[in-house]
């Protein structure tokens, strides 16, 4: 395995032309099929899968023309389960023969989605896949989002509670009047979703042979119980011992890990260095390179208006009359003095 630095080395120098497109074409050759490369910026907060994605991606693969062997090098935290889907539905099109997807670092949550539905996962040492389970924003964006199994569990807890242990109902009324039954009924179905997503692609493709098993798997990733945080590391030896997984890990000591790693590290660095511009993602092959640009817009929450109250209008008031002052008394005069 080499000991020189990667990273460091190639943050000035970095370009698609003279960097990026001969790594492309090295793996290309040492895999025997066409590279296609998603990459999604850890330093941007919109650089999840969504349905944008789709002009620029097929520009990719519309670059791999008559390639039936195929490859999809993605790094992304996740995003919309159903554009991801659309995106692997266009990978398995163009690729007809075979569709592997290579893991450099992370690809989670939908992300992890699209690559089951592949032949093989190439994974990196450090890589990781992560669990299904549909997450709900409960406020705009950038607000938090809540795994959809934690509303499903407390409504759960308060039933427990009353009909296992005796509490009296009337101590949750207040939180039951903050559970609105369309927002149960929404997790219900996204979970249903996530886990009819798994065990269809993983049973025309992965795993095939193995139903139940794809089946079983399904189930661990998308209900969240199996796996309670959504963040979860399912690392190279938890993809293949436990959920049996079509993986291959690529060996750190070999030259196509060092191939991919500089890949992706340079495909981080040229979106860090275009930060400013909104760089979100990165899509590139062997003749073509796009990027992204996103400006995120958050919608600022006004404070409720108060009703507004016109201003009492002033009582006249009556003149008060002044008191009249007494006129002042005439002054006697002193009469003169007899004349002598």
């Amino acid at each position: 395995m080499s000991s020189q630095p990667i990273y460091q080395n190639i943050i000035a120098p970095n370009t698609h032309p003279r960097h990026r497109k001969p790594l492309i074409q090295r793996i290309q050759k040492k895999l025997a099929g066409k590279l296609v490369v998603y990459t999604a910026s850890p330093f941007h907060p919109l650089a999840q899968i969504m349905i944008q994605d789709v002009p620029a991606f097929e520009d990719i693969l519309r670059s791999t023309k008559g390639g039936e062997v195929g490859y999809l090098m993605i790094n992304s935290p996740g995003g919309d389960a159903n554009a991801a889907e659309k995106l692997l539905t266009m990978c398995r099109q163009r690729f007809s023969k075979t569709f592997n997807v290579i893991v450099p670092d992370y690809a989670k949550s939908a992300a992890t989605m699209l690559a089951l539905g592949s032949d093989k996962i190439l994974m990196g040492y450090l890589a990781e896949l992560g669990p299904v389970d549909p997450q709900l924003r409960t406020a705009p964006f950038p607000g938090p989002t809540i795994p959809a199994r934690s509303f499903i569990d407390g409504l759960e807890m308060i039933r427990h509670n009353v009909t296992e242990k005796g509490d009296p109902v009337e101590l949750y009324f207040p939180m039951l009047s903050q559970i609105r039954p369309e927002v149960i009924a929404r997790c219900y179905s996204a979970i249903d979703g996530a886990k009819s997503f798994v065990e269809k692609w993983l049973k025309q493709y992965m795993l095939k042979d193995k139903p139940d098993q794809a089946k079983k798997v399904a189930k661990w990733l998308s209900e969240g119980k199996k796996y309670k945080s959504h963040g979860k590391v399912i690392d190279f030896k938890e993809a293949h011992d436990i959920l049996k997984l079509n993986v291959q890990r690529i060996d750190p000591k070999n030259n196509l890990w060092d191939d991919v790693w500089e890949l992706y590290c340079r495909s981080i660095a040229f979106l860090q260095q275009h930060q400013r511009q909104g760089a979100a993602k990165l899509f590139e092959s062997e003749s073509v390179s796009l990027m992204l640009r996103l400006q995120p817009i958050i919608a600022q929450r006004q404070p409720p208006q108060q009703p507004r109250i016109p201003p009492a209008r002033p009582t006249p008031q009556r003149p008060t009359p002044r008191p009249q002052q007494p006129s002042p008394k005439p002054r006697k005069t002193p009469p003169s003095p007899p004349k002598k």
